[in-house]
């Protein structure tokens, strides 16, 4: 299994960073776990976006799926689409109303999506057979709407948090990974009854109480310290820490 960051930033990723994107090589298929502002144009540089077999949106915040609109264009320019899908976009649940809606705000027609992709909305609870042996689950997380968090399981093993706060959900289902790429927006943690992010400190506590082999932390604002992150990550995770930036490749 090879990971490639795609993008690493939060919504204002910073001058040449991309938000959100990773793409998963393993077993013949290629999977694209969300696709932030940026995201698109990198991942024309590393391969054709014709041979994406998945995608899949953890949540519909703009800098975790916007740049399906320039994706699609980059499969095919033609609004017509294409005569048989190139891949299976998988939506959160409700995620095809909110595309709808994105649709319709920018004058697209209503089938932009779907007439390049399989567009569906994937059950949390299910696990997604996605070929060559290649599966996926998703657990939901904390948030300030409604996300999931994803681990593929293939020749190696890979949970992507999205956004999320603490959650007792998402550490059971990263349970032995061989790595965790856990957000780490926050220099501190939230206070107060709503909550939607982890700060180093808290995702090297979620990925010492799952037990996963290492740790990569992602998902910065534009002014964020990155090696401070990482310093405070490894005081409370004593395995592998990385740190996510984007054109990074880890092979698991």
């Amino acid at each position: 299994m090879r990971l490639t960051v795609l993008g690493s930033g939060a919504a204002c990723a910073g001058e040449g960073g991309n938000s959100s994107g990773y793409l998963i090589d393993d077993s013949g298929l290629r999977i694209l776990l969300d696709c932030g502002h940026g995201v698109a144009s990198t991942l024309v540089s590393q391969c054709s976006p014709d041979t994406i077999d998945h995608i899949f949106i953890s949540h519909m915040h703009a800098d975790h799926f916007i740049d399906l609109l320039p994706l699609r264009f980059a499969v095919t320019k033609d609004l017509q689409g294409l005569p048989e899908p190139c891949g299976q976009l998988h939506l959160p649940p409700g995620g095809n109303v909110s595309m709808g809606r994105l649709l319709d705000a920018v004058c697209f027609p209503a089938d932009f999506f779907s007439s390049v992709w399989q567009v569906s909305e994937y059950q949390p609870s299910e696990t997604h057979d996605l070929g060559c042996g290649v599966s996926a689950r998703l657990a939901g997380g904390i948030h300030y709407v409604p996300g999931w968090a994803i681990r593929i399981d293939g020749s190696a093993s890979l949970t992507y948090t999205g956004d999320t706060a603490p959650s007792e959900d998402i550490c059971d289902l990263a349970a032995g990974s061989d790595l965790l790429l856990a957000e780490a927006t926050l220099d501190e943690p939230e206070c107060g009854p709503v909550r939607g992010h982890l700060t180093a400190h808290q995702a090297a506590e979620l990925a010492a109480a799952a037990g996963v082999k290492s740790l990569m932390l992602t998902h910065f604002w534009h002014d964020a310290d990155r090696d401070a992150a990482a310093r405070e990550a490894r005081k409370w995770f004593e395995a592998e820490v990385l740190v996510a930036q984007d054109g990074a490749v880890v092979e698991l």
